[in-house]
């Protein structure tokens, strides 16, 4: 095997750049669906909270068959162009228009109309799959150093930031702008205009991306140690106890980060009156995810993932709870404490893939048995339930707190948003450093775990 510095010191970070410029397309469609699109689904496209938190929690079912599925089938492919950069070139077109037919209202009512939210919805997620279960895989194919990994990641987070920051910032200006009062017409133009940006930026990450370690033996090596069963794949995560901690980690932290996003709206439109303001206070979060990377980068190196995802989950709790106590009204206040908690999420965002490959390298040293695209694609489905579970515990919570879409609300109701859009996240930001904590994979023992596996695959090439 080609050593794993001799391969990923090549990359350069113009290489590293056109990896990350897929992320931002993708992220314009995740965050506009993470952000925007429960509010769109109760105030807009005319369904009850408990019907949108339905949605999102039947998506999650659906990922569960899905995203382990795509894992596998990207596992299995053999193509000039690679194992993963075909669903990244020629996939973003069809992600594109799945993602459009989610802002068009048909003229149904009842249950036409929910079947038809439904139906989008689902048609979305499994394009979405199909390309992010191979680009998120991708990044084990890039690098073997653990490292070089943790700079990839960093990379790639600041390009998620810069989606996050075209969706926050600008979404509700535009909105408002092209529909001219209209919200259902201005959210069609916006997700036809982020559709555009989210197939051109996946077919430039396409187009620009090599899986660099296709030029080392060690690519055919790990193909060769790659289950082909995906049973056996899933048994092989389950007992790889350094993946299922990322696993859970995942699950509970973007759950919370799923449910701070989405009420985000809720609590301006309905706490301070002024909805279109909600964009500072998201972008503040986005534009921490522009600064913050590189300096978790550095943290990285000198501590570790573990220390930074820790660290990175304590300073966004602590910035959620103060700015529940404090109850600021101004908007830059606001947007101040979400900057601060910003770069604690993105200190946890650019930390958990990066975490993930390692863990899959650490389960080949175990079991001599490779599960890289499914296990990816089940790490997606434990971010995408999240993000279910943060819907449809939203829908619950809306209902509970007695919000009522489009009218006054009860002080009873504002204080529930309000504890739920600060408290809830801030508490599962710590529950999910608590199990990170029992994390045991430094970089240290990773290149010892990667010079192991080169020993054992030499060993059997002889």
């Amino acid at each position: 095997m080609t050593g794993s510095r001799d391969v990923s010191s090549s990359m350069t970070f113009g290489a590293k750049a056109g990896y990350g410029v897929g992320m931002s397309g993708l992220w314009l469609t995740h965050m506009t669906v993470a952000v925007y699109l429960f509010y769109y689904y109760t105030d807009v496209f005319g369904i009850s909270p408990a019907q949108a938190g339905t949605i999102f929690f039947a998506a999650t079912m659906w990922d569960a068959v899905t995203d382990p599925l795509m894992g596998w089938m990207a596992s299995r492919t053999r193509a000039k162009l690679g194992r993963y950069r075909p669903y990244i070139l020629f996939g973003g077109a069809p992600l594109a228009v799945c993602f459009l037919l989610m802002f068009i209202r048909p003229d149904l009512a009842g249950v036409g109309l929910f079947a038809y939210a439904l139906g989008a919805h689902l048609l979305f997620k499994t394009a979405f799959t199909v390309v992010y279960i191979p680009y998120t895989a991708m990044i084990a194919q890039l690098s073997f150093d653990a490292d070089e990994r943790a700079s990839i990641a960093g990379v790639k987070t600041v390009f998620i930031a810069l989606g996050s920051l075209v969706v926050a910032f600008f979404g509700l200006p535009l909105i408002d702008a092209f529909g001219g009062g209209d919200d259902r017409k201005g959210f069609f133009l916006v997700a036809a205009l982020f559709a555009v940006g989210a197939a051109s930026a996946l077919t430039l990450c396409g187009a620009i991306t090599r899986e660099r370690a296709a030029d080392a033996s060690s690519a055919s090596e790990s193909r060769d140690t790659e289950t082909s069963s995906p049973f056996e794949a899933l048994s092989l995560l389950v007992r790889n106890g350094a993946f299922v901690k990322v696993f859970l980690g995942v699950i509970v932290f973007t759950g919370c980060y799923t449910i701070l996003n989405k009420l985000t709206v809720y609590h301006f439109q309905y706490n301070l009156n002024a909805r279109a303001d909600a964009r500072w206070a998201l972008s503040a979060i986005s534009l921490a995810g522009v600064i913050a990377p590189m300096i978790w980068a550095a943290i990285t190196a000198r501590t570790g993932k573990r220390f930074v995802w820790i660290a990175g989950a304590m300073i966004a709790a602590a910035s959620l709870v103060s700015f529940y106590i404090l109850n600021p009204k101004s908007v830059a206040v606001i947007s101040g404490f979400y900057f601060v908690a910003g770069i604690g999420i993105m200190g946890v965002l650019m930390t958990f893939y990066a975490m993930a490959a390692d863990t899959i390298d650490y389960g080949e040293w175990k079991d001599g048995r490779r599960a890289e695209a499914i296990g990816f694609g089940v790490l997606s489905f434990a971010n995408k339930t999240s993000l279910a579970i943060g819907g449809g515990l939203l829908g619950v919570l809306l209902s509970a707190i007695g919000y009522v879409s489009g009218e006054t609300q009860t002080e009873e109701t504002l204080e529930g948003i309000r504890l739920s859009l600060a408290v809830l996240p801030a508490v599962g930001f710590l529950l999910s450093a608590i199990v990170i904590s029992f994390f045991k994979l430094s970089a240290a023992r990773h290149r010892k775990i990667i010079a192991d596996i080169s020993a054992r695959r030499r060993d059997a090439a002889t």
